[in-house]
């Protein structure tokens, strides 16, 4: 089983005003997103950071304990009014051995998701989106197995 750590990124941002650099006003839309970031990096993590646009100021998600393990799954919350990333997010992350800083770009993210960030062998950000099955498929699928089972050849 994976483990867990816990930190909270809630982000609210006010619908009027909200303007991204040069001064253009930024289009906002009303979230609820519960999601889980899991580090496939291979490597600790010490900052965590998040934009919607080249042109936008990072926001820094708080890591428990200042540092997000590899192989570790870390919840995220954002709720409120948040700009509308027309090209994804991007998520940057600074590594606590201090080999890099990378960016994923075109980051996509929804209510109920799994966010996977890894590095290809490249050392290329990679993400992966994974949604986990409702509870109820996975009996569903448990129930069919064992019906099939009591079938036999004649």
């Amino acid at each position: 089983m994976k483990k867990r750590i816990l930190a909270i990124f809630l982000a609210v941002f006010a619908a009027v005003g909200m303007t991204a650099c040069g001064g253009k006003e930024v289009e906002t839309q009303e979230v609820d997103y519960d999601m889980t970031f899991e580090n496939q990096t291979g490597i600790d993590v010490s900052k965590l950071e998040i934009r919607y646009a080249e042109d936008a100021d990072w926001s820094e998600i708080a890591l428990t304990d200042g540092e997000w393990k590899s192989s570790y799954q870390m919840p995220v919350s954002m709720a409120g009014q948040m700009p509308v990333a027309k090209d994804g997010w991007q998520v940057q992350m600074t590594f606590a051995d201090g080999s890099s800083q990378k960016v994923w770009d075109g980051v996509e993210f929804a209510d109920d998701v799994i966010l996977t960030f890894a590095l290809n062998e490249d050392m290329e950000p990679v993400v992966t989106n994974g949604v986990p099955a409702p509870v109820e498929d996975v009996r569903e699928t448990e129930a069919l197995t064992e019906d099939l089972s009591d079938v036999t050849e004649e």
